[in-house]
């Protein structure tokens, strides 16, 4: 297993592609750096706020990973690959989990990469101060906000991880895998208004996919006023986003096991 860890990370370390996405990654959080600093949108911001806030770029960090959950069973199948794959002497299975916990440690890295880089550049351009400090919305330090929202969105991460490898097993085509990932990660956000709204009058529907991937937003919105629209705590999304990892995975794996390889 850990041998099929090593050459799925190796792979994914030699492609063109993961460099781009992680340049892109740091221009883009230089570029919305140098937005907030030159212009009036800095006036109500200061340097552990955006650390604290991670810079809103969990979202870029979850884009490149369902582009890579996209990509790294669909484009077997594309290429031919999966056959070479198969005939080694390891089971489907294993084969699944090392691509899935390669996108999983894809995602660990991005996000400690980003907890990092939020730090060292928030204070390189809004000027140093102590992480340590606490900040009266949150009543907890800077870090210690930065690291709870990190966590939660590694818990996102491992969603989407979990959703997109279930689409790229079923979908052979790897630009259409992407494709349905990105639109799913786009597409909830307008899915998720319309149940939390439903949510009011059918409180059944708090326990909908949709709703647990506002578990960042459970964690900033309870910190001052103690009020909770989404109806859950912290921990009840934690474990349902957990339960609904071990499902699509499991589906996923029921699939990849079945999955008839000899048109490909």
């Amino acid at each position: 297993m850990i041998g099929l860890i090593q050459n799925e990370c190796l792979k994914l370390y030699k492609k063109k592609s993961t460099w781009v996405m992680a340049i892109a990654f740091l221009l883009f959080l230089i570029a919305e750096l140098c937005l907030l600093r030159f212009t009036e949108l800095n006036e109500s911001m200061d340097t552990n706020t955006l650390f604290a806030q991670l810079m809103g770029m969990t979202s870029f960090l979850n884009l490149l990973v369902v582009i890579v959950a996209s990509s790294i069973i669909a484009e077997e199948f594309s290429k031919g690959t999966v056959k070479l794959l198969l005939i080694r002497p390891h089971t489907r299975s294993s084969i699944l989990l090392s691509k899935f916990l390669t996108v999983l440690i894809f995602g660990l890295i991005g996000t400690v990469a980003l907890y990092v880089l939020s730090l060292i550049t928030a204070n390189a351009f809004f000027g140093f101060a102590n992480p340590n400090e606490i900040l009266s919305s949150f009543s907890l330090p800077a870090w210690q906000i930065a690291l709870r929202l990190a966590g939660a969105n590694y818990l996102l991460i491992v969603l989407y991880a979990t959703i997109t490898l279930l689409v790229s097993t079923v979908i052979r085509s790897q630009s259409l895998a992407v494709g349905v990932g990105l639109a799913f990660l786009f597409g909830s956000s307008v899915i998720n208004s319309f149940l939390t709204y439903l949510m009011q009058s059918h409180e059944w529907l708090k326990w909908n996919i949709f709703n647990m991937m506002n578990i960042k937003n459970n964690i900033t919105s309870t910190a001052g006023s103690g009020s909770n629209i989404y109806m859950l705590s912290f921990v009840q999304m934690a474990l349902a986003i957990i339960i609904y990892c071990i499902i699509f995975y499991s589906i996923t794996n029921f699939i990849f096991k079945k999955r008839d390889i000899s048109l490909e």
